[in-house]
């Protein structure tokens, strides 16, 4: 990086690169191909197909005509220099059309041509990315389906040809998923601004493409597919600023270990832990779908519904059944149907609807005709009965459409439809009202999965721009360890010391060499205590014998000491034993496991969960990635079973969170500063109504055993 040229500089840069090929005013096609069923045909038709006006320049060495337009025999031939070129040769010739590009001065590329990182040539890749940085010529590829960037209807993707022009963004690796969202949203109606398959991602990534579309004007919202990451530091930052201003709902593939060793070898990119990327997502506002059709449900909802004021639901529906499934699923989605106000009842009553209605949430109305849905709708809001109103359709309804478009004008509420049983007025009916900008879902559970991530989207983004929560520390000044390298165990007293820097509470201790000297260090401690074996070949010591409690006099002392080394030499033959710890036994109080671990994609990870003998039983656990800020320390613990539990039920004794909190954060930055950290477990950590302790720690550091 030269002086002067910051990341700053450098993201600006990147997303102007981004703007001058989605808006290429001419554009030159390599490896045009007269066969129909060849990709350099389908692509040049695609082109033409979906309407673009620029320039368009055929390459082929053959010459020639196709498509009514001239063939040019290469680069050099064309009566003007294109603002893009789109390259579809075998992968050994890329290079070449690359250099030969970047000569005349044509700053961007789309490159279709498959056969480099994923086929076994990563030197042809590399060698693609060093004519990107030496040039300064920026692509997207290789080994996609291309991008299709509607305001300028260019469509330079071999299939499909989308036209339907909307507020989605689709951003995925796999190109039959870029597919797939693309002609859903279309074929109901919700259209796209753009569709973008990443392939490698060898120059142009994903967090690149987020970051374009975060400030697109074009754009409403955001749905990624992941297979890998090609910078997981790189991306949250991405995130965290995309998600201000945009909402952004993704799904990331590999959640499996079969799943994660597709991934790998798809794309050859590095699938990280599931569980470490869901806590990323909640940590920078990203919407996690768990499958494609729940990110599409989630887009729409996003793309589409006005922006929601809370988290209150009212489901107006003429069946049962629909407003009974809209019910079950709003709490997975953290809605409520609140009850109706009694003045609003005794109003809708007045309209002399059907008598077979029942007016609570969410309200059957019986059978009446479309008509009578707009009184109803437009009292409830009235009242404020509501953040969102379902328009629960589960019987044909003529004239829907154009009701639906009055009252999303009309009312203060947020409007989606579900729209199910319909038969031909569905069909009408769907498309319509969404091609007008109200949500439409095939079924109440999507409604209120596209609903939730909506309430979910907007909640993150009010609540940090309010000043809950801004991310000023760049996150991509850390480089990432290799988790697969060798590391080795450090023994408890070592690791000990890592907290005392940094005032973790751990027990009063000291370490002992004899019978004798661990009677001293109790006595010293005080009694009760409990020791435990000091060795670099125990990993965990109650499995051994390693750990006796309860320990009162010195008697019990000497007789622990010997008892515990013949355990240990018995379980783990030839162990290295350089101790026995002595340390003051804490009073009771509920256990919690703090961790942290090196993930492989984004760097330092922090985990929090149920602790003690419940910790694998329940895995009631939560991550976040460091550095932490305090708001993402106590949202940590509100999100896990455990966090009622702290703050005591049933009459038990409340827990000091706060010193829960300071401890998440001290471990955040412990392991920020300590880069040579593998993995620590504190585990159980025991919560008091005021403070808590450390009463093990596991640790393990890079480098050689």
């Amino acid at each position: 990086m030269s002086a002067g040229e910051g990341p700053g500089k450098q993201l600006l840069q990147t997303v102007q690169a981004i703007d001058r090929i989605f808006k290429a005013r001419s554009v030159a096609v390599v490896g045009v191909s007269s066969d129909p069923a060849k990709l350099g045909y389908m692509t040049l038709e695609s082109i033409l197909k979906g309407g673009y006006d620029g320039r368009v320049y055929p390459v082929n060495p053959r010459g020639g005509e196709l498509l009514g337009l001239k063939v040019y025999k290469s680069l050099s031939q064309l009566p003007g220099r294109p603002d893009l070129v789109v390259i579809l040769v075998p992968a050994r010739f890329v290079p070449g059309v690359l250099r030969e590009a970047a000569g005349q001065g044509i700053p961007g590329a789309v490159i279709l041509s498959a056969g480099f990182r994923e086929a076994g040539r990563a030197d042809l890749e590399e060698e693609i990315a060093a004519i990107a940085r030496e040039t300064g010529l920026r692509f997207a590829g290789p080994n996609i389906q291309g991008i299709n960037y509607l305001p300028n209807k260019l469509c330079a993707m071999f299939f499909p040809v989308i036209t339907t022009r909307g507020p989605l963004a689709v951003v995925a690796q796999s190109g039959s998923v870029t597919a797939a969202l693309s002609e859903w949203a279309a074929g109901e109606g919700l259209g796209i601004s753009a569709a973008i398959n990443l392939g490698n991602q060898t120059d142009l990534c994903e967090a690149d493409y987020l970051e374009y579309f975060s400030t697109d004007e074009n754009t409403g919202a955001v749905a990624l597919y992941l297979e890998g990451i090609k910078n997981g530091r790189r991306f949250l930052e991405a995130a965290a600023r995309a998600t201000l201003r945009k909402p952004v709902a993704v799904l990331k593939a590999g959640r499996s270990e079969t799943g994660r060793l597709a991934a790998s070898s798809h794309t050859g990119s590095l699938a990280g832990r599931h569980e470490v990327f869901s806590g990323a997502c909640r940590q920078f506002g990203l919407i996690n779908a768990g499958s494609l059709d729940t990110l599409y449900d989630y887009a729409r909802g996003l793309a589409a519904l006005k922006e929601p004021r809370g988290n209150r639901v009212l489901s107006i529906s003429t069946s049962g059944g629909m407003g009974t499934l809209a019910a079950d699923e709003a709490g997975a989605e953290g809605l409520v149907l609140p009850p109706l106000p009694d003045g609003l009842v005794r109003e809708i009553q007045s309209l002399g609807i059907s008598p077979l209605a029942h007016l609570a949430n969410p309200i059957d109305l019986g059978y009446v005709p479309s008509e009578g849905f707009k009184p109803v709708i437009l009292l409830a809001d009235k009242y404020e009965a509501a953040d969102i109103i379902l328009l629960n359709l589960g019987d044909p309804m003529p004239g829907m459409p154009e009701i639906a478009v009055e009252l999303a004008g009309r009312i203060k509420a947020a409007l989606a439809v579900s729209y199910a049983g319909g038969g031909e007025e569905e069909k009408k009916g769907r498309p319509a009202m969404m091609a007008a900008g109200i949500p439409v879902f095939s079924s109440p559970e999507r409604a209120i999965r596209g609903i939730g991530a909506a309430v979910r989207a907007t909640r993150f983004r009010r609540e940090r721009q309010a000043g809950e929560g801004a991310y000023s520390l760049s996150l991509t000044d850390l480089p990432l360890r290799d988790k697969a390298a060798e590391s080795r165990l450090i023994t408890e007293p070592e690791a000990v010391q890592y907290l005392k820097r940094y005032n973790i509470p751990y027990p009063e201790h000291g370490l002992a060499r004899s019978a004798e000297e661990a009677v001293k260090i109790a006595a010293g401690t005080g009694y009760p205590v409990v020791l435990k074996i000091v060795s670099p070949d125990v990993a965990h010591k109650s499995d051994a014998g390693g750990v006796i409690t309860g320990l009162e006099t010195p008697s019990q002392v000497r007789e622990a000491y010997d008892r515990i080394l013949a355990r240990v030499l018995a379980a783990v033959p030839g162990a290295s034993i350089e101790g026995v710890l002595v340390c003051r036994q804490a009073p009771q109080g509920l256990e919690v496991i703090v961790g942290a671990l090196e993930d492989e994609v984004f760097g330092p990870a922090i985990m929090f969960g149920l602790g003690g003998i419940f910790t694998e039983v329940f895995q009631d656990v939560s991550f976040r990635i460091a550095p932490l800020m305090p708001f993402d320390a106590a949202e940590m613990i509100r999100e896990t079973k455990a966090y009622p539990l702290l703050r005591g039920i049933r009459g038990q004794t409340p827990c000091d969170i706060q010193a829960l909190e300071q401890l998440l954060l001290a471990v955040s930055r412990l392991v920020m500063e300590h880069r040579e950290i593998k993995e620590l477990d504190l585990n159980p950590v025991r919560v008091f109504k005021e403070g808590l302790l450390v009463l093990d720690a596991r640790m393990s550091l890079f480098g050689r055993k």
